[in-house]
This record gives structure tokens, sequence and C-alpha cells, in this order.
């Protein structure tokens, strides 16, 4: 069964052949991955038997100055200490009352470029990665 074919049934609330598998992980971890594995990123991610390739839209809205410790600020605020990992530091709206949810300053959809979403999805498709053979740290023969 292919990735594509395991995820969609998923989502179809339908039994695959094994659950889909995402290997998240910071892009440290990646590398030394890579690097020790010898692999490329799609080889990495066949081996870990990784079903799901992300692709992102650009961000254009409002830049914001980030708290200290953080690098990333998601859209709707969220502030991490990585980009796309790390638990959040804090919540903006944690402690927010109705007049605090009305006039928080919401992210507006038109700050997404997503112009070159379809293009880095078709190019990320993954077609039958299969489950890891090798084992996870083993090295191919």
């Amino acid at each position: 069964m292919t990735s594509r074919e395991r995820v969609l049934l998923s989502f179809a609330h339908r039994e695959p052949d094994r659950v889909p598998c995402w290997c998240g992980a910071s892009t440290e971890f990646w590398a030394k991955a890579k690097r020790e594995l010898r692999l490329d990123e799609e080889g990495l991610r066949r081996r870990l038997g990784d079903d799901f390739r992300r692709v992102f839209a650009a961000y254009r809205g409002p830049q914001q100055a980030l708290s200290s410790g953080s690098t990333y600020r998601s859209p709707f605020g969220v502030e991490r200490p990585g980009i796309g990992y790390g638990q959040p530091m804090a919540h903006p709206l944690k402690d927010a009352t109705l007049a605090d949810l009305r006039n928080y300053c919401w992210p507006d959809p038109d700050w997404m470029e997503v112009s070159g979403v379809r293009a880095e999805a078709l190019k990320a498709a993954v077609s039958s990665p299969g489950p890891a053979t090798t084992g996870f740290w083993k090295k191919p023969r």
C-alpha cells in the first residue's frame, strides 16, 4: 500500500495496512540522521516509514517582534523556541476575556501566500515508501 493510499483510507475512516506515520523531529535531528545514514531528505523519510510530507504557505502578514528565547511566531501569535517544533512558550489568549477575543488581531487569510503550495505538494508526493525494512539506525548494505 502506498503512503497516499494509507493516509486517504485513514481519512475515510477505513483501516489501512498500518497506521500512517508522521516523523516530526527537529531540524537538528534530520541533519544528523541524514549525515549518519548517508541519505537525502526523501531517503530518510522512506527509511523511517514516514507517510506524510509537509508543505507550507509563505507568511506575508505583518511582522511582530519576538519575545526573548523565541525563534518563531505562528500567525495566531503562538511563540516557540524552534521553527515547527518545540513546545509553545506561551499563548497570547491563555487568560483572554470575551472582550480580549473580540479585540484580538486574528490572522487574515490574505497574509498567507498559497500560490506555490500545489507545486510543492506535487514535488513532495510519495508513491510507495513502504515500511522501513532495514531497521531504524542500521546502515543499508
